[in-house]
């Protein structure tokens, strides 16, 4: 069996205990912008350095800047707001809840966190929410797949359509609703059209749709056949043996906990991902972590990426 194998971290990456001392002391008046801003290009170089080290296939920013997967969004976009203070799923970690406050008018075509990526190398990897996500986890009196649809025409694909214009390969779609709170069956051909009208904006760069923070069995028969290029599964939570087989897409598999220190084998790990590209049979395979890497201590997170490597690498060897 001949298989294509990519690799690629996404979300969000840990700061570093540099970069949390200095905006602390920014807010005391103890230290100036200027040290905040040298404290963070340090980290992105680390995390640069990090993806080279590893061999990885896409190049990600670690989303260092954003303070969490809405905000850059919500601040580029005019009739957004983010105020209310909500936990992130089951984790240690908070949002601000997107409100809707107007009509949605995008002020610029990236978010202002993204518009500095010329030290980025290619091919580049985008973290961006679901629209399901989005319109679930904001604040509005809206129908919710109305919102949904509003927030896709007027924020989403604006801004994915402006990414892969510079440069960006992958975009990658964060969704962690639909496996941890589940979805009702009326609202699947509203994200679908969601999705479609993404995959339009996206032209011949890869559209990946990431599940996670859950079981994604209960929801595959609707996931592997909506428009995306792969559909991401959390296979800490997941069985491979009820995900089908013959699948129609491509398949990212989470398979490196971002919630839990211990590091993975390398080859616990490539045994695994064979099974599932055995099992799944899909049309591509990228292997990534099942979450975001936030969760981590930043040492612990860089050691995650370099395995990444190590796994993709050895997978390339044997599944060719």
């Amino acid at each position: 069996m001949t298989t294509s194998v990519a690799a690629y971290q996404h979300g969000i990456y840990p700061r570093s205990e540099a970069v949390v001392a200095a905006t602390r002391g920014l807010e005391r008046g103890r230290t100036s912008a200027e040290e905040v801003a040298q404290a963070n290009a340090a980290d992105r170089q680390d995390f640069l350095a990090a993806q080279g080290e590893a061999g990885l296939d896409y190049f990600s920013d670690g989303l260092l800047r954003w303070q969490d997967i809405f905000r850059p969004l919500v601040e580029l976009c005019g009739g957004l707001d983010a105020r209310t203070l909500v936990r992130w799923f089951d984790n240690n970690s908070f949002f601000r809840a997107p409100e809707v406050t107007g009509d949605l008018v995008l002020s610029g075509a990236v978010p202002a966190v993204m518009a500095d990526d010329s030290d980025l190398p290619g091919p580049k990897v985008a973290t961006l929410p679901s629209p399901y996500l989005f319109s679930r986890a904001a604040q509005s009196d809206e129908d919710r797949n109305a919102l949904m649809m509003d927030l896709t025409r007027e924020v989403l694909r604006p801004v994915a359509s402006a990414l892969i214009e510079r440069g960006y390969r992958v975009i990658h779609l964060q969704e962690p609703w639909v496996p941890y709170f589940g979805i009702e069956s009326a609202d699947w051909d509203d994200f679908e059209k969601a999705l479609g009208e993404l995959r339009e904006a996206t032209g011949d760069a890869t559209l990946v749709l990431h599940a996670y923070f859950g079981d994604a069995a209960p929801h595959v028969d609707r996931l592997r056949r909506l428009p995306v290029d792969a559909v991401g599964i959390d296979f800490v939570a997941t069985d491979v043996e009820s995900l089908g087989s013959n699948w129609e897409v491509g398949i990212v598999a989470g398979v490196l906990d971002g919630r839990s220190s211990p590091i993975e084998s390398t080859d616990g790990t490539v045994a695994f991902v064979k099974k599932v590209a055995e099992t799944l049979q899909p049309l591509s395979v990228f292997v990534s972590s099942n979450c975001e890497l936030e969760f981590l201590p930043r040492d612990l997170a860089r050691q995650k990426v370099l395995r990444l490597g190590e796994v993709s690498a050895r997978l390339k060897e044997e599944l060719a």
